[in-house]
């Protein structure tokens, strides 16, 4: 007898190594005292410029743009005002390929890669003004975005667009609905590729200090993790539960066969 209550809780403590969940999905720990990359003063300022992969809307207009300027200042042209922001006028899209060449018309092939927005309109201002007059371009990124995940059970995860130019930390995450109450201020982990390797920052936006850091400008393709809170007893209820059923349902069991042999 005594040999099967140990074989029986051999089993039961199997059941629960295997079976634990606990802070599983957690996602990119980082080892005690990780030393992470400052965010500097600079990451406040900097500007998004174009890369690989990018989709650009390209516009371009002539005479300085004054048929965009003409457009919003006779009277009676509210419906094509309208067209105009509704995307009726948006320009045509371009990518921008692997080799960091973009294929215009007329020009051909431009490298745009390393450069902000406005330094592209300029640059392609200046190659266009061989073959118009005071030409006017208007360039958009429409491929923009960022990687957020939050540390739920709920696997919670979004890709937000970055709609405007040098969106911060701050309207991320104001834009994904903020930071939910199962997750931590005092630890948002920011993942950056650039040139010089993978770039690991971490904000704590839970004191006043912290609006240094929640400006930090957000570029494509960065990951944002919210770490959660622990809760290791919700987590350890949510573990044995399942497994506490399983031993009355096996002590149940058990004692129904007992009691029969027993009459």
């Amino acid at each position: 007898m005594k040999n099967h209550k140990l074989y029986f809780l051999l089993f039961t403590i199997i059941c629960m190594v295997s079976s634990c969940t606990i802070n599983s999905n957690r996602m990119l720990r980082t080892p005690n005292k990780y030393k992470f990359d400052e965010i500097e003063e600079k990451l406040n300022i900097i500007e998004y410029k174009i890369d690989i992969n990018d989709q650009i809307t390209f516009q371009l207009l002539t005479n300085n743009g004054f048929k965009l300027i003409d457009m919003f200042s006779q009277d009676g042209n509210n419906l094509q005002n309208q067209r105009f922001f509704s995307g009726g006028n948006q320009g045509l899209f371009y990518n921008v390929r692997q080799d960091s060449l973009v294929e215009f018309p007329i020009i051909g092939d431009v490298n745009l890669v390393g450069k902000t927005v406005r330094e592209a309109e300029l640059f392609l201002e200046s190659i266009f003004s061989e073959f118009y007059v005071d030409p006017f371009i208007i360039l958009r990124v429409n491929s923009k975005r960022i990687f957020l995940f939050r540390g739920n059970t709920g696997g919670e995860a979004s890709v937000v667009p970055l709609t405007y130019n040098n969106m911060t930390l701050f309207e991320v995450l104001a834009s994904s609905g903020g930071i939910d109450k199962n997750n931590s201020s005092k630890r948002i982990k920011i993942i950056r590729k650039t040139k010089k390797g993978i770039k690991i920052f971490k904000a704590d936006l839970s004191t006043i200090e912290g609006i240094k850091q929640g400006n930090m400008i957000m570029q494509s393709h960065d990951i944002v993790y919210v770490t959660p809170n622990i809760n290791i007893l919700t987590e350890i209820m949510d573990d044995l539960n399942p497994i506490l059923s399983f031993i009355s349902t096996i002590t149940l069991a058990w004692f129904t066969i007992t009691q029969i042999a027993t009459q």
